[in-house]
């Protein structure tokens, strides 16, 4: 039984979320994407990070229907959510975010994705991408705590609550909203961004008509859509 004092599902404290974001982040993400342009136009690639579900958003941006092919996610299995508990030791490292930057090309953008903005791999990507020319960006939620939002150029604040979860069920909380709203703000980024460029560097649904077609030449453009 859900058990906040004004019950709410999770749809509505997800729509919630998603007004929120569009009444506050409008202005950012309009900044963020036209800094992100300028470094596409330039023949730099957007780098996708994150530890644990945030590496999800890495994923989404990556060749997928409807997304742009200058995305390229920065993946190390140390830091997915398949390792279960071993993750948070992973993401605490210290060094290891660091390492997974290196050899990105300054003229490129590194998008780190982390809700708390504490962990060691998500600050010090941030720092080291920085440090070697890239832009960067964060979907982070911001918080006193939140180191992540400082180490960059641009900062996406998401909203979500400490902890994630935002429905209380009996004495627990549930319905994390990082992914949700995460994934909401890296499209609305990739959409204003190839808005300004007008590319057409868009892939398509391989089951639609020319699809396969469409996407076969971006690939041949852009050997980081081969996968590893």
């Amino acid at each position: 039984m859900i058990t906040d004092p004004t019950p709410a599902t999770a749809t509505a404290v997800r729509q919630a979320a998603l007004e929120a974001l569009a009444r506050l982040e409008l202005g950012p993400v309009g900044i963020a994407a036209s800094a992100l342009a300028e470094r596409v136009r330039r023949g730099g690639l957007l780098h996708v990070l994150g530890a644990g579900h945030s590496q999800l958003l890495a994923l989404e941006g990556f060749y997928r229907a409807g997304g742009p092919a200058w995305v390229a996610p920065v993946l190390d299995d140390r830091l997915s959510a398949a390792r279960g508990s071993g993750l948070s030791a992973a993401e605490r490292s210290s060094g290891l975010g660091a390492r997974l930057v290196e050899g990105l090309e300054p003229r490129g953008a590194l998008l780190v994705a982390s809700n708390s903005g504490r962990n060691a791999v998500p600050v010090e990507a941030a720092e080291a991408a920085a440090a070697a020319g890239l832009l960067t960006i964060a979907i982070t939620s911001r918080s006193p705590a939140n180191r992540l939002a400082a180490a960059v150029d641009h900062v996406l604040n998401s909203g979500v609550p400490p902890g994630d979860a935002a429905i209380r069920v009996g004495c627990m909380r549930m319905g994390p909203l990082s992914t949700v709203v995460g994934a909401v703000l890296l499209h609305a980024l990739l959409a204003e961004t190839e808005a300004r460029l007008g590319t057409g560097q868009v892939l398509i649904s391989s089951n639609v008509e020319g699809g396969d077609r469409h996407n076969a030449a971006l690939v041949a453009s852009h050997p980081h859509l081969q996968g590893r």
